[in-house]
C-alpha cells in the first residue's frame, strides 16, 4: 500500500505534467503575435451574427485561448482554423497574415471570398504542412507561389470557383515531395489521363489521398499510378474518364477507397477489385455501361460501403455476401440483379443503408431483425413477386432505427401483421404503394409517432380508416391511401395533412365539423362516393389565406353550390369539381381567380346554370387554364370580338351540351393554335365560317347535333391534321367536299343531314349547283367573356372510343 507521502508526490508529478500540457497546447501569446492577430482580424470582413471565433478575440485574454488559434509552449501562433466563420474580404490585403512566420496550419474553408484570388504572398508562410482552403469560395487562378510551400502534406483547393493552367498541375506540385493528401476537387484541371497521372506520380512519392473530383480530367488511367506505392484513397468522380476500368487498380497494396461515379466508364469491371483485402468503400454509380457481376467474398474481406446503382451489373447476389461483416452500405439500385435476396443478408448487424431498388429479385425478404443500426431500406420497383409481406414486414417495421422503408410495385401480397415498438419507432418515409396487399390497415402503423410521408395507394386495403391512433401523427405530411377499398367517413383530422389523397376509394360523407389547415397543400377526394356539401371553406374564413395548390372533389355526388369562400384559396392552381350534383352560379370571384393562381378549373357535368360571369381578367396571360364547362346548363351568347389577340394560345375549346345560340363567328379562324374544337349539343345557329379553313392545326371538329344549315365549306379542305369529323344531326346541305381529307371520314360524320349527298353518304347529289347564299345577320363573335387575355385549355370525357383516344394524344403532346 503506498504511504501518505508517496500519493503526495504522484499527485503533483500529474499536476505538473497537466501544466507543462496545458502550456504546451495554449502557451503564453507573446506581444507580437497579439497585435499581427488583432491587426489580422481588424482587416477581415465577416459576419458577426455567424462568427464563433473571431467574434470572440478578446485582448484582455492570452490569445493563445482564442477560439481558433493554437500556440507552441513559447507562445508563437501554429495555428489559425477560421473555417465556416462567414469572412467575405480582407484577406486578399492582410500583410499581418503572412506574418505569422511560425504558422504550420491555416484553414480558411467554407467562407464566402467570391471572387477573390488566393494571395500571392501566401509563399510567406514556409512552415505551413496543413492548408486548407476548401469551399472559400476563392476564384481564378491558383498563383504559382503555392508550389514554394514545401512543407505542406496536406493541401485542399476543392470546391471552389479555381484553375489550374498556367501553372499547371506539374509545376504546382513538382516541389511538393511531402505531400500526403491533395484534394482539387471541381478546380479546372482539364488534363488528359497521360500527363496527370504522370505529373502525379513523379512528384508526390508520400501521397496517399487523391481526391480529384469534377476537374475535367480525362482518361484512360496510365499504370504509372502505381507508382504512388502508398496510395490509399482514390476519388474521380464525375470526370469524363471515357476508359474501361483496368486491371491494375487491384494492384495498389493499401487501397481502402476506390470511388469513379459518373465517369462514363465502360466495359467489364475487373472483380479482383472487390476482393482487394484493405478495400473498404467502393463507388461505381452512374456508370450505365459498365458491366460486371459480384465475386464470391471472401470472409476477411473489409468492404464497408458498394454502391453500384445505375451500372449494368447482372446476375446473382451471392449468399458470401453475408461474409461482409463490416458493411453498412449496400447500394444496388437500378441495375439488373435477378434471383433470390440471400436470407443471410439478415446477419449483417452493422448494415446501415440498403438499396436493392429497381432490379428483378424474388422471394422473400429477409428478416433483419439483427441489423439493429437499419436506417435506410428501399426493395420498390423490382420485377419480383417480393412474398410473405405478412413477417417480414413486421420484422423491418420493428427496426429500431429505421426512417425510411419502400416496398412499393414489388408485387408484394397479403396481409400485414400488426407489429410491436411502433410508439418507439423513428420510421418517417412508409411507401407500400402500388402492391396486392389486402385486409384492414394495421393499426401500428397509424401508432408511428415520427411518421410524416405515408404510402399506401393502389392496393387492396379495405375497411375504414380509424380516427383516433392518427391524432397522434403530428408530423404526418403526406398521406396518400388513393386507390383501395376504403369506406365509411372521412375524418375530420385530415385536414391537418399537407398533401392529401383519399381518391379512388368508396368513401361516403365527412365527420364534422371540418377545418381546412393553412398548411394544407394537396387536397384529392375526387373517385368516392361522398354525398353532402363540398368542404370549402366557412364564410367565416372569408379572409383566412391558405397554401392549398390543388382541390378536387370529382367524381363524387356533392350537392349544393360553389361557396364564393372558396377564392379565399390564394394560391389555388388546379380545382376540379367535375361530375357532381352541384347547382347554382359561378361565383364571379373564382374567374378572377384566374388572373392570380388558378390555372385549372373543372366545373364540367354538374347542374350549373345562368351565364357564365363576363369578369375574365385582362391581365390574365396563363399558359395553360382548363376550363371546364361542358354539360352543364349555362346559355346566352359567346362573345369575343378580338380573338386574334386575346386568344393566340387557345389549343382545345370544348362547350358540348350546353344551351348556347347563335352563329358560329368568322373570327374564330383567328385562333391559330386550336387543335380541338367542340361545340356539339347547343342551339347554335348559321353557317359554319369559311374561316375555319384558316385553323391548320386542327385535329378534332365537333359541332354535331345543333342547328346550323347551309353547306359545308371548301375551305376546310386545307385541314390536314383533322383526324375526327362529326358535323351529324344540323340541317347542312349540299354536296359533302370531294377532298382526300373528307374521304377518310365515315357515314356516322354526317348522317342526320337530309340535305347533304355524295360520299360517304349513299345519297347521290344532283347536277343543279345549290347557291352558296349570305351569312346574314348582325356580327356576333365567339367568347367565354370580353376582353378575354388568356390561354385556355378545355377537355371532357366524351362517349366515342376514338374521340377520346385523340383527346388524350392531344393532352399528353400539349401538356407533355
Amino acid at each position: 500500500m503506498k504511504t501518505s507521502l508517496q500519493l503526495q508526490l504522484s499527485f503533483i508529478t500529474i499536476l505538473v505534467v497537466f501544466l507543462i500540457s496545458c502550456n504546451y497546447i495554449s502557451g503564453q501569446c507573446l506581444e507580437d503575435q497579439n497585435a499581427l492577430l488583432i491587426k489580422f482580424k481588424n482587416g477581415l470582413k465577416f459576419e458577426t451574427s455567424w462568427s464563433k471565433k473571431l467574434v470572440r478575440w478578446d485582448q484582455n485574454i492570452d490569445c493563445c485561448l482564442w477560439p481558433g488559434v493554437s500556440c507552441d509552449e513559447e507562445g508563437h501562433v501554429l495555428a489559425l482554423e477560421l473555417d465556416d466563420e462567414a469572412i467575405h474580404g480582407g484577406i486578399e490585403n492582410s500583410s499581418s497574415l503572412f506574418h505569422l512566420l511560425y504558422l504550420e496550419k491555416l484553414n480558411l474553408a467554407y467562407n464566402g471570398l467570391y471572387s477573390v484570388p488566393i494571395p500571392t504572398e501566401i509563399y510567406k508562410l514556409a512552415n505551413l504542412t496543413y492548408l486548407n482552403l476548401s469551399r472559400a469560395s476563392f476564384d481564378g487562378q491558383i498563383p504559382m507561389e503555392l508550389s514554394r510551400l514545401t512543407k505542406l502534406e496536406i493541401l485542399d483547393l476543392s470546391g471552389g470557383n479555381l484553375k489550374l493552367e498556367r501553372p499547371d498541375l506539374k509545376t504546382l506540385i513538382g516541389k511538393l515531395a511531402n505531400l500526403r493528401e491533395l484534394y482539387l476537387d471541381r478546380v479546372s484541371i482539364a488534363l488528359k489521363g497521360s500527363e496527370w497521372c504522370s505529373a502525379l506520380s513523379s512528384s508526390l512519392p508520400q501521397l496517399r489521398v487523391l481526391s480529384m473530383i469534377d476537374c475535367k480530367i480525362s482518361g484512360p488511367l496510365d499504370p504509372v499510378l502505381l507508382n504512388l506505392r502508398f496510395l490509399s484513397v482514390i476519388r474521380l468522380d464525375y470526370n469524363n474518364l471515357s476508359t474501361m476500368v483496368p486491371d491494375f487498380l487491384a494492384d495498389f497494396t493499401k487501397l481502402t477507397t476506390l470511388s469513379v461515379k459518373w465517369c462514363y466508364l465502360f466495359g467489364p469491371f475487373p472483380s479482383k477489385i472487390f476482393q482487394v483485402p484493405t478495400l473498404q468503400q467502393l463507388d461505381l454509380s452512374d456508370n450505365e455501361n459498365l458491366n460486371g457481376t459480384l465475386p464470391e467474398f471472401p470472409h476477411k474481406s473489409s468492404l464497408r460501403e458498394v454502391v453500384l446503382n445505375h451500372t449494368g451489373f447482372t446476375g446473382l447476389l451471392p449468399d458470401s455476401i453475408a461474409n461482409l461483416r463490416d458493411l453498412t452500405q449496400l447500394d444496388l439500385g437500378a441495375c439488373n440483379f435477378s434471383g433470390d435476396i440471400p436470407s443471410k443478408m439478415g446477419n449483417l448487424t452493422d448494415l446501415v443503408h440498403l438499396d436493392l431498388s429497381f432490379n428483378s429479385f424474388t422471394g422473400s425478404i429477409p428478416l433483419f431483425h439483427k441489423a439493429k443500426k437499419l436506417n435506410h431500406i428501399d426493395l420498390s420497383n423490382n420485377k419480383g413477386p417480393l412474398s410473405s409481406a405478412q413477417t417480414q414486414l413486421a420484422v423491418l417495421l420493428s427496426l429500431p432505427k429505421l426512417q425510411f422503408l419502400s416496398v412499393q410495385n414489388s408485387h408484394l401480397s397479403g396481409k400485414i401483421h400488426e407489429f410491436s415498438n411502433a410508439s418507439s419507432s423513428v420510421l418517417e418515409t412508409l411507401d407500400l404503394s402500388n402492391n396486392h396487399l389486402i385486409g384492414s390497415i394495421p393499426q401500428s402503423i397509424f401508432k408511428l409517432n415520427r411518421l410524416s410521408k405515408l404510402f399506401l395507394y393502389s392496393n387492396s386495403f379495405s375497411g375504414t380508416i380509424n380516427i383516433e391512433p392518427v391524432k397522434g401523427l403530428t408530423w404526418l405530411t403526406t398521406l396518400d391511401l388513393s386507390d383501395n377499398k376504403i369506406e365509411g367517413e372521412i375524418p375530420c383530422w385530415v385536414w391537418t395533412v399537407g398533401n392529401l389523397n383519399l381518391s379512388h376509394n368508396l368513401l361516403e360523407s365527412l365527420e364534422k365539423p371540418y377545418h381546412i389547415s393553412n398548411t394544407s397543400i394537396v387536397i384529392d377526394l375526387s373517385s368516392n362516393r361522398i354525398k353532402g356539401n363540398p368542404p370549402f371553406l366557412p364564410d367565416r374564413f372569408a379572409n383566412w389565406k391558405s397554401s392549398i395548390t390543388f382541390f378536387s372533389i370529382a367524381n363524387n355526388e356533392f350537392t349544393g353550390s360553389i361557396p364564393s369562400s372558396i377564392c379565399s384559396l390564394y394560391e389555388l392552381q388546379s380545382l376540379d369539381m367535375s361530375n357532381n350534383f352541384l347547382n347554382g352560379k359561378i361565383p364571379p370571384c373564382l374567374i378572377q381567380m384566374l388572373a392570380t393562381s388558378l390555372e385549372v378549373l373543372n366545373i364540367g357535368r354538374n347542374k350549373l346554370s345562368g351565364i357564365i360571369p363576363d369578369t375574365f381578367p385582362l391581365n390574365c396571360n396563363l399558359r395553360t387554364l382548363d376550363l371546364f364547362i361542358r354539360s352543364n346548363k349555362f346559355y346566352g351568347n359567346l362573345q369575343c370580338p378580338r380573338a386574334d389577340q386575346t386568344w393566340p394560345m387557345i389549343q382545345i375549346i370544348d362547350i358540348a351540351s350546353n344551351n348556347f345560340q347563335e352563329e358560329i363567328p368568322e373570327a374564330m379562324g383567328d385562333l391559330k393554335s386550336l387543335h380541338l374544337l367542340n361545340f356539339s349539343h347547343n342551339a347554335l345557329t348559321g353557317r359554319i365560317p369559311n374561316a375555319l379553313g384558316k385553323l391548320t392545326q386542327l385535329e378534332s371538329l365537333d359541332f354535331s347535333v345543333n342547328q346550323l344549315y347551309g353547306r359545308i365549306p371548301d375551305e376546310l379542305a386545307s385541314l390536314t391534321f383533322l383526324t375526327f369529323l362529326n358535323l351529324s344531326f344540323n340541317q347542312l346541305s349540299g354536296r359533302i367536299p370531294r377532298v382526300k381529307q373528307f374521304q377518310t371520314f365515315s357515314e356516322d360524320s354526317f348522317k342526320g343531314n337530309t340535305g347533304l349527298c355524295d360520299f360517304p353518304l349513299k345519297k347521290t347529289c344532283s347536277d343543279t349547283k345549290e347557291p352558296e347564299g349570305e351569312i346574314d345577320g348582325k356580327y356576333i363573335s365567339f367568347a367565354l367573356g370580353s376582353s378575354v387575355g388568356f390561354s385556355i385549355i378545355i377537355w371532357l370525357i366524351l362517349h366515342s372510343q376514338r374521340y377520346n383516344e385523340l383527346i388524350h394524344r392531344l393532352l399528353f403532346r400539349i401538356l407533355g
